[in-house]
């Protein structure tokens, strides 16, 4: 599953990061922004983008204007599709549609028709947390931020050494992005216009299946990118066949503070040490000790009976 992302980009640093070449002029050009009211929300940089948050999202310029041949641009939308058959205020639908899940999108009431009318997007991150649920033996889960590798002397919880830089010859430098495969939606009623999205999952692979039984849809190739955006060509049960497990990832262990959605700081997803050896000690020595006072208290009771007698 995926139930928190980062994404601490500005909005002119994403549209560089998202920028493709142009065919007309082998160039490289900027993703337009195109922008929508979502019920008064906007896009707000975040360490901890949770649910309901709205953020940007990669999307087909061939459904806003006609003859835009690969060309992508970046619309702001809520996280979690609401569903178009929910006609009274779209807070109350009480539908997980956070993430969904790749081998139920074709038989769902829900996705089916939003697939098959075109409605592909890639949700643009800087990674994502996922709490450890392979082991039983801990009380606390351990969150994890996985990201995609970066190029040496780049570190990911650290944004000074990324050197973020876009040249129209050469594109993108800098943070390598996280590219994840979703689908969305436009919701409206008499007064409302919201676009919000569902991330799409599949079964861990051996990268990541000794966090967590579930992963997003990664796309880790520019042909992959390419056809799940190209809605016009690639018709929806081959786009489908694109989304593999990714098998190159890095990840830290970052703080429970990621746990609470309302912090966003970038504390978030700084690495921390797990000194499991010290734990381990630790629970040793606890053991030791409640024995030695098991002993003690068997120790005083022998006295006691003695004194007695």
């Amino acid at each position: 599953m995926c139930g928190r992302t980062v994404l601490s980009l500005s909005k002119e640093q994403l549209q560089c990061a998202c920028s493709y070449k142009s065919d007309k002029t082998n160039k490289y050009v900027k993703a337009e922004w195109l922008h929508e009211h979502n019920d008064g929300k906007e896009y707000i940089p975040s360490h901890n983008i949770a649910p309901t948050d709205v953020t940007p999202v990669l999307v087909s310029a061939n459904k806003y204007r006609n003859g835009a041949k690969n060309e992508h641009v970046l619309k702001p939308m809520m996280w979690g599709i609401i569903p178009p058959w929910h006609m009274e205020d779209y807070r109350t639908h009480k539908l997980s549609t956070n993430n969904c899940r790749l081998e139920n999108i074709k038989s769902s009431r829900l996705y089916n028709p939003i697939l098959r009318n075109g409605g592909r997007c890639i949700i643009v991150v800087e990674g994502f947390y996922e709490w450890q649920t392979t082991e039983k033996t801990s009380k606390t889960k351990q969150p994890y931020y996985i990201y995609m590798p970066q190029e040496e002397k780049i570190e990911i919880d650290e944004c000074t050494t990324w050197n973020n830089t876009f040249e129209e010859a050469e594109g993108w430098k800098g943070i390598c992005l996280m590219q994840i495969a979703g689908l969305y939606n436009v919701w409206q009623n008499e007064d409302k216009v919201i676009y919000s999205y569902s991330i799409i999952t599949m079964d861990s692979n051996s990268t990541l299946s000794w966090l967590h039984h579930r992963m997003p849809a990664i796309l880790n190739t520019q042909d992959q990118v390419d056809a799940w955006l190209d809605i016009n060509n690639v018709e929806a049960d081959m786009a489908l066949s694109y989304l593999k497990p990714i098998t190159l990832l890095s990840w830290h262990p970052v703080s429970t503070l990621v746990n609470n959605s309302r912090n966003k700081s970038e504390n978030c997803n700084k690495k921390i040490l797990i000194d499991r050896k010290k734990t381990t000690q630790k629970t040793l020595n606890e053991w030791f000790n409640k024995t030695a006072k098991r002993k003690s208290d068997d120790n005083d009771c022998s006295e006691h009976k003695k004194a007695k007698q």
